[in-house]
């Protein structure tokens, strides 16, 4: 069923996981939170990382349940074989939609910060076509270079924001805890969405070596991005305020153009951060489109997902364009924020857990 090029470690996994949970919320983040609460927005971004915990839990007790089965076959299992496709066919649009708006994005902010005299059709489709050839050469390839590009993004990253640090006033995050607790909460779940891409451990059983270490992987990258959240946060109401942070489609880009580093090596900040997530996006969609036609494959019983791959390039290309402008395109995410995102975070996998456990259906990896 799989090609040498699938079987990828723990360590890539997780590595892979972390990447791709930064895709997501790396330049918005900190004005989705500040909408939500103010100066208090770091606090609702601990909530949304307890909150991504449990989602982390319930995904890796069923997954572990079932070794060597993704999540095509164990739904098929559990809930009878009709339900597990619907389900499945259910998961790939919902991931198809997500890559599409996520690359509309990357799209949008490239051709406004790099490119502004480039057609974003030419942007977007040089970015799938290249997610293409990458995800035909399979998940191990992938996990390669996020391998690679794990060390690219994040050490000068870090650095730069440690050039950010004389600029901050921390006198911006008070008074703290004005934000009514109800409305912390509410805010915590909403933003705990940023953590979606955890529901793809539920399609990589067989594809890992050691599936033990599972839950372990999911709880070190949640911890690594809630706290890389969490000081993205504080740095960014710090310097720009909790008015001035919902007043920017890209927080962190701003953050980037308005620092001054000793000696001036580099002159373009938000140009570099731009390079990184393009970096990071190019991880993720490559991850996406990966698991779309894994899915696909699994359902139609085909030997390899190759040759589903090219198929999907123009479809999730017709789909990134269909909304008129950036605005809409948000739009898209919040109704994928509202309605869909948590069904695979939470209720279907705890949904399976409790009838698997109910009908003695597998049996974790730690029990045998």
């Amino acid at each position: 069923m799989f090609s040498k090029n699938d079987k990828v470690s723990v360590r890539q996994v997780e590595i892979l996981l972390i990447l791709d949970l930064f895709s997501v919320s790396i330049l918005s983040f900190p004005r989705m939170a500040v909408e939500i609460a103010n100066q208090d927005a770091w606090i609702a971004v601990i909530g949304a990382t307890l909150l991504a915990f449990i989602y982390g839990y319930t995904i890796t007790s069923i997954v572990k349940r079932f070794p060597e089965d993704t999540f095509v076959e164990f739904s098929s299992k559990v809930l009878s074989k009709s339900v597990g496709i619907f389900l499945s066919l259910l998961f790939s649009i919902k991931l198809s939609i997500t890559m599409a708006m996520e690359l509309r994005i990357f799209g949008e902010l490239v051709k406004q910060v790099l490119l502004p005299r480039t057609p974003i059709e030419i942007i977007m489709a040089s970015m799938l076509l290249t997610c293409a050839y990458l995800v035909r050469k399979g998940y191990e390839c992938n996990a390669r270079l996020g391998e690679i590009l794990v060390f690219i993004i994040f050490i000068p990253l870090i650095a730069i924001l440690l050039f950010v640090l004389p600029d901050t006033d921390f006198s911006n995050l008070k008074p703290i805890f004005t934000t009514p607790f109800p409305r912390l909460l509410k805010g915590s779940y909403f933003l705990s969405f940023i953590y979606t891409p955890i529901e793809l451990i539920l399609l990589v059983g067989p594809l890992v070596n050691d599936l033990k270490k599972a839950r372990r992987v999911s709880f070190i990258a949640i911890t690594f991005t809630g706290i890389i959240n969490v000081i993205l946060t504080i740095i960014t109401v710090s310097v720009l305020g909790s008015v001035g942070t919902k007043q920017q489609i890209w927080p962190v880009m701003t953050l980037m153009q308005i620092i001054e580093i000793p000696g001036a090596f580099v002159e373009r900040q938000d140009a570099l951060m731009t390079i990184f997530w393009i970096l990071i996006v190019f991880s993720f969609i490559s991850t996406l489109m990966y698991f779309i036609s894994f899915i696909l494959t699994r359902i139609l019983k085909a030997e390899e997902h190759k040759f589903l791959v090219l198929p999907l390039v123009p479809i999730i290309y017709l789909i990134s364009l269909i909304p008129d402008n950036i605005v809409e395109a948000f739009n898209w995410i919040e109704f994928l924020r509202k309605y869909i995102r948590i069904l695979f975070l939470l209720p279907i996998p705890l949904l399976l857990l409790i009838v698997a456990k109910i009908r003695k259906l597998g049996e974790s990896i730690e029990e045998k």
